[in-house]
């Protein structure tokens, strides 16, 4: 989280007792002491759930941040000062706005008190060890809603049941990790299926459209996450990018499920929504006559 004056755990505890549902992200660190001090900030400030990524004990060769010479801090070269160049409203934007930094880390790990360090000391952290004992710690120190993030096999499903997940998220870390990997909405229904409704399956990465959304909830996921999209929002129009990036999402699936005689997004499962995964997603049914003129895009 980027912030100059706050950390984002700073900032949440300003929205404790409103209405909106805030779950803490958790990356498994070799420093424990680092991920029990982040767990105890995240419990102090109500959050409501933990989820927790296990598809990063090592960084994979990211091909496209290689190419376009992605660093921490971020470099200025020729090209992306030409880039620049052609926005200046947003670069006039940009230079209003304090510098800003990783305050969940910066500050609160020795040794690290910017970031040109913190980067070294990221990628030492990742535990290529991760076993599903240490899950079961993490979740113990943590003894709430617990969300394991960085599932694609349907036995991997399995151990996060039996180690307590009340929510699975099926996701390849948008494909950055392993490129040629399985893609999330290919593995779903198998996930789904072996899960049999005994815990919550969400899905993560491919998600570019409301279509996208009908698709995933069709082939058996209670929640799609839209982190991309609100990202490209944020990055190109702050928060009311982000707010544009939701209503194109929610238009997209409301014109889908009116279109397909939907009037729940439930619906899309339960009338038999078909997907063919053979022919890139191309939704190949539409459910029974109940939706008629109009999609409620809940």
């Amino acid at each position: 989280f980027f912030s100059k004056q706050k950390t984002a755990y700073e900032i949440l505890s300003g929205l404790v007792g409103s209405e909106m549902c805030i779950r803490d992200r958790l990356y498994v660190m070799k420093d424990q002491s680092f991920s029990k001090n982040l767990i105890k900030r995240a419990k102090d400030v109500g959050c409501s759930a933990l989820i927790l990524t296990v598809d990063l004990q090592i960084l994979g060769q990211r091909h496209k941040d290689i190419k376009n010479g992605l660093s921490t801090p971020p470099k200025l070269t020729i090209k992306n000062i030409l880039d620049l160049i052609k926005y200046p409203k947003w670069c006039l934007n940009m230079m209003s706005t304090p510098r800003r930094t990783f305050r969940n880390i910066v500050g609160h790990v020795e040794g690290v008190s910017d970031v040109t360090k913190l980067s070294a000391w990221v990628s030492e952290q990742f535990d290529p060890k991760l076993s599903w004992d240490d899950v079961s710690r993490i979740r113990d120190w943590w003894g709430g809603k617990f969300i394991i993030k960085g599932i694609l096999e349907p036995e991997d499903a399995l151990n996060a049941l039996k180690v307590g997940a009340d929510a699975i998220i099926v996701s390849n870390h948008g494909g950055r990790q392993l490129d040629q990997t399985s893609s999330t909405i290919s593995m779903l229904p198998k996930i789904v299926n072996e899960v049999g409704g005994k815990v919550s399956v969400w899905l993560d990465g491919g998600i570019r459209s409301g279509q996208d959304i009908l698709k995933a909830i069709a082939l058996g996921a209670d929640n799609t996450l839209i982190g991309r999209a609100m990202s490209y929002g944020l990055g190109a129009g702050g928060i009311l990018g982000c707010k544009k990036a939701l209503d194109i999402l929610h238009t997209e699936l409301d014109m889908t499920m009116a279109l397909c005689c939907l009037l729940y997004t439930s619906d899309a499962a339960d009338e038999g929504l078909g997907v063919d995964l053979g022919g890139r997603g191309i939704i190949k049914k539409i459910g029974g006559g109940g939706g008629g003129g109009g999609g409620g895009g809940g």
